[in-house]
């Protein structure tokens, strides 16, 4: 299976696609929608969603929905919490639209245009407003096509009249039309700082009349019934249909306004769909976040950030749960972008506004450590974390496994990954795509399988073998000689962190007690280190000359109630840390 001709130009074309923007135009006055500067998420470490899809479901309720809404409530609300980006539903799942629209149909019950006042409301208090139209899951296109063959009810989920559950198929005629008329009129119209869609997914063995001639199209064939194709073509045809859709919003949005940096959710190690295509996106989404799936996804991408998701949903009968600043703050030392929708099932639908006790946890919670974010955010931007190893990754790979299931592939590479991690020294993701860019940075490369790496990606491992770097080679790797200053190791379990070591040599930062954990990245336009220590209490900690040379601390964060002394040692500089205080950092120069 190859990328299509429009998805290879367009990856050449997205690094251009963002232009860059001084922090001083953000939210400057404008004449013209397409004069505006938008703050993109790459620039926005605090960011929210007020996400209100899944309340008021039954359409006897929709003139309920919005009737209350104040977008001055919304904007204080993102205020107080220190939000500083959230998401702003122009059309969610309900299938009707919060602005003027000529498309679709607004709300009943909403007054005015909820959307653009948001989004001035936003603007005032400089918070970026990011416009959001669902890409599946639009139950009133759902209710208005119900017995199409393009529409697939979820007949266990669904009631007559009522709600409504299931999928559409993106080859429906004139849906995916629908979907970027929708996004042309926000991008035209709104001074959106960020653009995406939800729920990339489509029906599957579906015979419409939009899969036949789309079936025509890719395979000269016609396509009668899916048993007389074999699951390659299933999954093949499903991949196109889903690819075809993140091509074409793209393309609609950088030729209305490149500047606005774009997302989908759905492009992840646990979907079906093509993650190569994720590249044409300006960031990736992380919706149910962990530390290896924001690692993963970075490197895979190749995005310097990632919408990082960790809180979601919350019943109104389940408990609520404390936020985890630990692994809040590794995913921002990873490249994360905080983003909480926590309880958001639990908003009123008249006020949009979260339930008393949802507001409580904003208030006693999020806010709190909003807050230290925007006091870090300097230490945060353009931060890349220092790593000796990484791991090679080919989306090719997955067409070796039944329903090209990329679970077994992505396994291998997990525990390797979280073990790293836990000893202070994160790996870095390497597409097969960039392997033709400079990997001398690495210690060691390791390949879990390399049956999906073509010739000409398996030269530039033999290149850079050649050139100095060990490779850890395992599972199904083709015969790899070892040729040069380097090493080759191949081994059929990956899971030897002895053999890691010994192939990687030390880590760039060693930490006693080890349990202790650190993460070291570095900000090449300031010249700077930033050390984020993850852990309370005291530690030691070493930084290699070789990975980072700083000779001194310039900056502590918070500025008391810990105390730190850095040292020369023979191997690089040894730093002694005492006290009780948290969330605690060190700039280093």
């Amino acid at each position: 299976m190859k990328p299509t001709l429009p998805l290879l130009t367009a990856l050449l074309l997205a690094p251009l696609a963002v232009l860059n923007v001084s922090a001083e135009e953000w939210f400057a006055p404008f004449q013209r929608v397409a004069d505006y500067k938008p703050k993109g998420p790459t620039h926005c470490f605090r960011q929210f969603n007020h996400d209100w899809s899944y309340v008021a479901r039954h359409p006897d309720q929709l003139p309920e929905l919005l009737r209350e809404a104040d977008p001055v409530a919304l904007a204080e609300l993102c205020r107080q919490t220190h939000v500083d980006g959230t998401v702003v539903m122009a059309v969610p799942h309900h299938g009707y639209c919060t602005h003027e629209t000529r498309v679709g149909k607004k709300f009943p019950g909403m007054k005015g245009d909820w959307f653009g006042r948001t989004i001035e409301e936003l603007h005032k208090r400089k918070i970026a407003a990011f416009g959001y139209v669902t890409l599946n899951w639009n139950w009133k296109f759902m209710r208005e096509n119900a017995g199409q063959p393009f529409i697939h009810l979820d007949l266990k989920k669904s009631q007559p009249g009522g709600q409504i559950s299931g999928l559409i198929c993106l080859n429906a005629p004139s849906y995916l039309e629908l979907v970027e008329a929708y996004t042309r009129e926000v991008l035209e119209n709104y001074p959106v700082d960020g653009m995406r869609w939800d729920i990339l997914m489509s029906a599957k063995h579906c015979t419409c009349e939009g899969c036949k001639r789309r079936f025509q199209e890719l395979y000269q064939r016609e396509l009668t019934q899916w048993a007389d194709f074999d699951e390659q073509r299933h999954m093949d045809f499903y991949l196109a249909t889903t690819r075809r859709a993140v091509e074409r919003l793209h393309a609609l949005c950088k030729r209305i306004k490149p500047s606005v940096e774009i997302w989908q959710n759905c492009l992840n190690s646990y979907h079906d769909n093509d993650l190569d295509a994720g590249r044409l996106l300006d960031i990736a989404y992380n919706e149910h976040s962990d530390s290896f799936r924001l690692l993963f996804l970075r490197g895979v991408m190749n995005k310097p950030a990632v919408i990082n998701g960790l809180m979601t949903g919350n019943t109104p009968t389940e408990p609520l749960v404390a936020l985890d600043r630990r692994q809040w703050r590794t995913g921002l030392a990873l490249g994360g972008r905080c983003y909480s929708y926590y309880g958001f099932r639990q908003a009123n639908p008249r006020t949009l506004l979260p339930s008393d006790t949802m507001l409580a946890w904003h208030r006693e919670q999020l806010a709190p450590f909003y807050k230290m974010v925007s006091e870090i955010e300097p230490w945060l931007q353009d931060a890349v974390p220092v790593s000796h190893i990484g791991i090679v990754f080919s989306e090719r790979t997955r067409f070796q496994f039944p329903k090209y299931n990329r679970s077994p592939y992505v396994k291998t590479m997990e525990p390797i990954a979280n073990a790293c991690l836990q000893r202070s020294a994160p790996v870095e993701f390497v597409n097969a795509l960039d392997l033709d860019k400079p990997l001398s940075r690495f210690k060691l490369l390791i390949a879990p399988l390399t049956s999906g790496l073509n010739e000409t990606e398996l030269e530039h491992l033999r290149r850079y073998v050649h050139d100095g770097g060990n490779l850890l080679v395992g599972g199904d790797a083709r015969p790899f000689p070892s040729s040069g200053k380097g090493k080759v190791v191949h081994l059929r379990n990956l899971n030897s962190s002895e053999i890691i070591d010994r192939l990687a040599g030390p880590a760039p930062v060693i930490v006693q007690p080890p349990e202790s954990r650190v993460i070291l990245t570095r900000q090449e336009k300031q010249r700077r280190w930033v050390l984020h220590l993850l852990d309370d209490g005291p530690c030691t900690v070493e930084i290699r000359r070789e990975f980072a040379a700083p000779t001194k601390i310039a900056h502590q964060y918070p500025a008391s109630g810990w105390q730190c002394v850095a040292e020369s040692a023979g191997t690089g500089l040894r730093i002694q840390i005492s006290g009780q205080a948290t969330d605690r950092l060190l700039v280093l120069e």
